[in-house]
């Protein structure tokens, strides 16, 4: 069994991931589908996670995966329902918190920045007040938890740049976290302008395509990082 999870368990959640996209072209009459598969993607990759050999010099951060995938999960849960948005913005705040966490045992905070950590640093504040104008009106007292969500997610992807400090993570950062945390940020970009924009004044069909498939993305090129240098030798 535990074979099969090693060898397949990506598959599966390409597969389960495949099976919402489609559930979603369907339409709501499909909607049990979407929740289901939907639901099943972070546990899938859990079981992919701690399936693996890990080597003997693997952190014990490892579990911080585990927990930020365990907040991705109510993350989705939660937020399959509209009256409980804010409590799943918080499930997927752990999440950040948990990968910031991994990513600084890998590479401690008070190491050397990089040049390019300085870059995207000026980009991503940048990004952040673009959408506070954009948006402030329409989220109007939802902007402050936000706001700090924002702060987290981007704080996130810096710190998956600056883990590529490590030799052993230099390559692992570069093709899958940082990537990772880009798509993460695409994926909710797209859900809080479809929120609170597009869906009240120009709706756009199939946008949850689009939020999914990037989120998806997200997910599984994280899971992939973490899985390659959890067994490097």
């Amino acid at each position: 069994m535990k074979t099969s999870i090693q060898k397949w368990g990506i598959t599966v959640y390409i597969l389960l991931l495949s099976v919402h996209l489609y559930a979603q072209v369907l339409g709501s009459s499909y909607g049990q589908l979407q929740f289901v598969s939907k639901i099943l993607l972070l546990p899938t990759l859990m079981l992919f996670l701690s399936a693996q050999e890990f080597s003997e010099n693997a952190p014990k951060g490892k579990w911080f995966v585990l927990f930020a995938m365990f907040g991705s999960f109510l993350g989705d849960l939660l937020l399959s329902y509209e009256n409980l948005f804010i409590i799943g913005m918080l499930a997927f705040m752990t999440t950040h918190i948990f990968n910031i966490l991994m990513f600084a045992k890998i590479n401690g905070v008070g190491q050397p920045k990089s040049k390019k950590l300085i870059v995207f640093t000026i980009l991503l504040i940048s990004f952040c007040v673009f959408i506070y104008f954009k948006l402030q009106a329409a989220m109007g007292t939802l902007i402050y938890p936000i706001l700090v969500y924002m702060a987290l997610i981007c704080s996130s992807a810096l710190m998956a740049i600056h883990a590529g400090g490590s030799p052993k993570a230099t390559l692992i950062s570069k093709l899958f976290w940082f990537p990772g945390m880009l798509f993460f940020i695409s994926s909710d970009t797209v859900l809080a302008f479809n929120k609170f924009d597009w869906a009240i004044h120009t709706p756009i069909k199939n946008i949850g395509l689009v939020t999914m498939l990037t989120y998806g993305i997200a997910q599984l090129l994280l899971a992939k990082g973490y899985q390659l240098y959890f067994t490097k030798k």
